[in-house]
């Protein structure tokens, strides 16, 4: 799966770029296969370690240690970018330190779908930060390097029972001075392991080239982005609905409560409530 992730960071609009490949305890072929795109293109250098704790973290902060750009971006070996990546997370850099595009995934049976969130949203930085929630994979995240570089500790192994990519989140949100946004602009696909754990690497990777040829083809993004877009609006409908149900109920309550202050048995029963207040200070 790796040549298709490489590729579509080849492939991208923007062509000032460093990639680094992290092999984390990486099979001897893998290594090979990044280090023959490394001697075709100067921009891009291999990492290889022995396996590290967890996934690798400690490797990807030395390998910061060594960027030299602006920006960082991130790409999971089995996802991919649409040729616009870079430039979109350039857009949603302007403005903010630490922030995502649009997360897509696609699912076993082929649908598409969109996670919703914001991460200029306080409330949802606060929930991300007490629970174990997370609506932005890596693939999808955007942050200055001078962001990264200000933390007191980057990329390290997570505590248990913490995935590595909250747990890196949670240390620029507990940063002072740093500003966070989301950006929606659908410009990558995620097949999620987690999803596939029954799965052979070579349907796995059968499955990866099919998108990876709709995400070269400018109809087949546009596919792409009109599913998760629809997704989305799907939601938005749902949860819609939902908030009107909720007022409905909310009405109904509060006519039943005005009903039941006209009748003779609440008049009765006001001192006795004004008694009850008084106790309970």
């Amino acid at each position: 799966m790796l040549p298709f992730a490489i590729n579509s960071v080849l492939a991208q609009e923007r062509r000032d770029f460093e990639l680094f490949i992290i092999c984390d305890g990486t099979p001897p072929e893998t290594v090979a296969c990044a280090e023959e795109f490394a001697a075709g293109d100067s921009r891009i250098r291999v990492f290889s370690h022995p396996k590290g704790q967890g996934n690798g973290d400690i490797y990807r902060d030395q390998a910061l240690k060594q960027a030299r750009g602006l920006y960082v971006c991130q790409i999971g070996d089995d996802d991919l970018w649409f040729p616009n990546h870079l430039s979109e997370v350039a857009l949603l850099l302007r403005d903010v330190d630490f922030g995502n595009l649009s997360h897509v995934e696609v699912l076993v049976d082929g649908q598409i779908i969109l996670a919703p969130g914001d991460a200029s949203d306080p409330f949802t930085r606060q929930r991300m930060t007490e629970k174990n929630f997370n609506f932005m994979g890596p693939t999808v995240w955007g942050y200055r390097l001078s962001a990264y570089r200000s933390l007191p500790l980057g990329w390290s192994p997570a505590p248990r029972g913490i995935p590595s990519d909250l747990n890196m989140i949670r240390k620029f949100f507990a940063q002072g001075g740093l500003r966070f946004g989301t950006r929606v602009a659908v410009t990558t696909v995620k097949s999620a392991a987690s999803q596939r754990r029954n799965w052979s690497l070579e349907r796995r990777a059968a499955e990866v080239k099919e998108w990876a040829a709709r995400v070269a083809d400018p109809a087949g993004r546009d596919a792409i982005v009109q599913m998760g877009l629809g997704h989305m609006n799907r939601q938005t409908y749902a949860l819609g609905n939902q908030l009107r149900a909720r007022e409905n109920q909310i009405g109904k309550l509060r006519r039943k409560m005005a009903a039941m202050k006209h009748t003779w048995s609440w008049r009765l029963t006001r001192p006795l409530r004004r008694l009850a207040r008084s106790l309970g200070r």
